[in-house]
């Protein structure tokens, strides 16, 4: 992956380019989220007195089961929903009818079906949309566009009807938008729907990518908890709309009986060590979150 942005960043039409995400005040987080309630029609709460912070270049994980209050979670805290209660401050700044409007200079928001998400006739087209709407000059549109394009792998698609795209291209012109944009914090809802394991294991190098070598934060809603290791540094687990946990990758995923009173699973190598030292009658002591790190003990 290094060496494939490398050659970008050599290309003469590309050297300008920055990748790194809009710089933010100092010690100002991303994101800030407040005791946040929330229901549907007088019902029980979707979201209950939920409260964390999202640093600048953190990359947090949010875990739950179908029904746990993520989705809602994401439309609070981009807008798309008002909170009943609590407040959320995106750089700083109190997320209001007002604010909504502009969230888009702030978070960029992949959504988990993709199809809702392009709207543009096509590829290119879409991915300048949000640079447009900041009034950026055209050079520099044409510029952010061609590299975001190129880091997904999708320059060949530049001029490609948005309605002859596969899932897979779809996803990854998607997240080129949100490249292009350079927005601090981008939210992933399920990144890895419609796409097969290869395209999956290359979306996941290039999250590792932005996060570690150009200090994107992220917060990604996955039910594939194998990826969680290499996505995350923090979970935060949500059960009937509540926080059930939050904290650092090791020391979530491997609280067996916390995951599983939030009805989820250990990476299929974590669950596996701990079932053969249970049934052995072991000690568990560092389950290992990944086969690496399974092959450094064995």
């Amino acid at each position: 992956m290094r060496e494939r942005i490398a050659s970008i960043l050599q290309n003469p039409d590309c050297a300008d380019c920055a990748l790194g995400p809009a710089e933010l005040p100092a010690g100002v987080p991303p994101m800030e989220c407040k005791n946040l309630f929330f229901s549907y029609h007088e019902g029980s709460p979707a979201v209950a007195n939920v409260s964390f912070t999202i640093r600048p270049g953190e990359s947090v994980a949010l875990l739950g089961p179908n029904g746990s209050g993520k989705t809602t979670l994401l439309k609070l805290l981009t807008g798309l929903l008002t909170p009943d209660a609590g407040e959320i401050k995106l750089v700083g700044k109190t997320l209001d009818a007002k604010m909504a409007r502009e969230v888009f200079r702030t978070v960029g928001f992949l959504f988990q079906d993709s199809q809702d998400q392009l709207f543009n006739n096509f590829v290119e087209e879409d991915v300048a949309y949000g640079l447009h709407r900041l009034g950026l000059p055209q050079a520099e549109i044409d510029q952010r566009v061609s590299l975001a394009l190129h880091l997904t792998e999708a320059q060949h698609l530049a001029k490609r009807p948005i309605h002859h795209l596969s899932g897979g291209e779809m996803k990854r012109v998607a997240l080129a938008g949100l490249i292009a944009m350079r927005s601090p914090l981008l939210i992933l809802d399920e990144p890895q729907n419609a796409l097969d394991p290869a395209s999956s294991d290359h979306f996941m190098e290039l999250v590792e990518h932005l996060h570690q070598e150009h200090g994107y934060a992220f917060l990604t809603v996955t039910h594939k908890m194998d990826y969680v290791p290499r996505l995350a540094q923090r979970v935060i687990v949500m059960d009937q709309g509540h926080v059930l946990a939050d904290g650092p990758v090791r020391q979530v995923l491997t609280d067996i009986p916390l995951l599983e009173k939030a009805r989820l699973s250990p990476p299929g190598i974590t669950k596996y060590f701990y079932e053969l030292r249970r049934r052995q009658g072991l000690p568990q002591g560092d389950l290992p979150l990944t086969v690496d790190e399974a092959l450094k003990q064995a």
